[in-house]
């Protein structure tokens, strides 16, 4: 989809259109139900299609039509990808002139049930985190073939569904949401504008996202996310803090990870001399060592040395036989 034609948000009323292979539907299609996400950048609704009965999920955004179009275009180009939520088309409120990103409702966030599984005591297990992580690195592993990169991966972006048909103990299906912030070779950025601020959520963002590299996310910054979505699942809480600045945070990456040659001349109060800190935040009660030879692998602090989602695929800790007998990795409920 070019930038041109993503900027033509105003369409003609009707009952369809197509702009660049995107459908333009109309919103009343759609009866909505329930809120089930708020944020900065805009809400989602659970709806009903009327005529199928079949659940969706709209998601409206606050920024320009042209960023809407643009998500959509991120997800068609990721259509066949089992860990991507599934793109359904763009409606159109006619009265509002306002568009509408209509996806599959694929259940409740992966942090919302992390949340859940924390109040009621029940913390992820090693095994449980590395059938998730599987999954994850999977679905990351074929947007990157496409010349996709998230650039927002974390637990309140990935969904939780039903569970599959793979038969028990295979757990539920994990689908990666919210490409607002995604990156593609083939669908360009609305505008070449390079003074645009850091965009991300602390807490997962990778030390170059915070260092102002102007080249912006590329596929290492979605490994670094994996990380630490990966130390959340088995420690049971966020690896990084989110309520912190930018500097805050490249200070607390360094405490933990020690100071690498790239940071090692930054006034950011930490020692020279500091060594890694992760097996402390990670201990082996939590993770076997094949295990954290994955994180420490996606935590690298050099984007150059990270694993990328094949090569983490590979790693020992993923050659285990799954037993069908394991429980679930997730018990949302739909």
């Amino acid at each position: 989809m070019s930038t041109s034609a993503a900027a033509s948000s105003t369409v003609t009323a009707g009952t369809s259109d197509t702009l660049d292979n995107i459908r333009i539907g109309r919103v009343d299609s759609y009866r909505k139900l329930d809120k089930i996400g708020a944020g900065a950048f805009g809400d989602v609704w659970k709806a009903r299609h009327r005529r199928s009965g079949k659940k969706v999920a709209i998601k409206s955004v606050r920024a320009s039509g042209e960023s809407l179009l643009r998500e959509a275009a991120l997800l068609a180009a990721c259509t066949g990808n089992p860990a991507v939520v599934e793109f359904r088309e763009v409606v159109r409120d006619a009265k509002k002139d306002k568009l509408y990103l209509v996806m599959e409702y694929a259940g409740r966030s992966l942090h919302y049930v992390m949340g859940e599984r924390r109040r009621d005591g029940r913390p992820f297990t090693e095994a449980e985190a590395r059938r998730v992580m599987k999954r994850l690195l999977g679905g990351v592993e074929i947007m990157h073939g496409h010349g996709v990169v998230h650039c927002d991966l974390k637990p309140a972006n990935v969904l939780v569904g039903k569970e599959g048909s793979r038969g028990r103990g295979r757990g539920r299906v994990l689908k990666i949401c919210d490409l607002g912030l995604a990156k593609s070779s083939t669908v360009p950025l609305p505008s070449p504008d390079t003074s645009r601020p850091v965009q991300g959520t602390l807490g997962y963002m990778a030390p170059e996202q915070l260092m102002g590299d102007m080249d912006g996310c590329s596929t290492p910054v979605d490994m670094w996310s994996l990380g630490c979505v990966m130390a959340e699942l088995v420690s049971g809480k966020p690896i990084f803090k989110v309520e912190v600045s930018v500097c805050e945070h490249l200070a607390e990456i360094v405490r933990l990870l020690g100071v690498p040659d790239e940071a090692s001349q930054m006034p950011l109060g930490v020692s020279a001399s500091t060594p890694s800190q992760l097996r402390d935040a990670v201990p082996e009660e939590f993770l076997s060592m094949a295990g954290f030879d994955v994180l420490r692998g996606l935590l690298e602090f050099d984007p150059r040395e990270r694993l990328t989602a094949a090569a983490a695929l590979q790693m020992p800790w993923f050659t285990v036989e799954e037993d069908d007998d394991a429980p679930s990795p997730a018990t949302a409920r739909p």
